[in-house]
């Protein structure tokens, strides 16, 4: 058996799945006991639209509410590489055979030739991110090496894996896919450690932004009042 598929069915990848699932469930109750200690504290404790909230998360998925505030291109380069990302993981059927060993749990895949189109496109958005990380002033100064380091290492998984499949890959097979299984567990492990951890906490967001807003009754007004100016206060 290759070395490449004995490590994907090794207790390593026992490991990594363990610190996947621990580390995410550890951020999810962390989260969730911040959003009971605002509630707590919160001056309108009125019933919680959680359907609203739930919808505006949909929204937020979406790019087409965010096309007037942001760059078309970078949007949907940014959309192409996550939806990659996801497709690519949780369909190919390389990796449900691996879910299946692991776990005894899998679903069905998508056939090769849709993930090959889907892991292009994923690459093209890749790229076009790195390029809009390293290109405008702002961009590259909120950007830091940890973001970097990710985004290239997802790049390399994609890459690798679909020149594996190639008949005129350069790199020996097995060698290439050693590579990419690697990668792999890098970011499987680094999930819960990075900011890739909004793939849990996002659906949140938006609860606790509403918790963060729970001011007293007529607070808002309040607070719009005194930052216009239209109302004095003594200091």
């Amino acid at each position: 058996m290759p070395l490449w598929l004995t490590l994907a069915e090794s207790s390593l990848a026992y490991f990594a799945l363990a610190i996947l699932l621990l580390g995410l469930l550890r951020h999810i109750l962390l989260t969730l006991w911040d959003f009971v200690r605002a509630y707590r504290h919160a001056g309108d404790q009125s019933y919680l639209p959680v359907w609203q909230l739930v919808w505006k998360s949909i929204q937020w998925l979406l790019p087409t509410g965010h096309l007037r505030k942001a760059k078309p291109w970078f949007v949907f380069a940014s959309l192409a590489f996550h939806l990659g990302i996801l497709i690519s993981a949780l369909f190919l059927v390389n990796h449900l055979d691996i879910l299946r060993t692991l776990v005894g749990v899998a679903w069905f895949p998508i056939f090769k030739p849709v993930l090959d189109w889907v892991t292009v496109v994923a690459i093209l958005g890749g790229v076009t991110i790195l390029f809009y990380r390293l290109s405008p002033r702002g961009a590259r100064a909120i950007s830091r090496g940890a973001d970097f380091s990710l985004l290239l290492l997802f790049l390399g998984i994609f890459v690798s894996g679909f020149v594996a499949g190639r008949p005129w890959n350069p790199i020996p097979y097995d060698q290439l896919m050693l590579f990419h299984t690697l990668c792999g567990f890098a970011i499987v492990v680094l999930i819960p450690f990075t900011k890739i951890t909004h793939c849990v906490l996002f659906p949140l967001s938006r609860i606790g932004t509403e918790l963060a807003w729970r001011l007293t009754p007529h607070g808002g007004e309040d607070v719009a009042r005194t930052l216009d100016g239209s109302e004095e206060r003594k200091i």
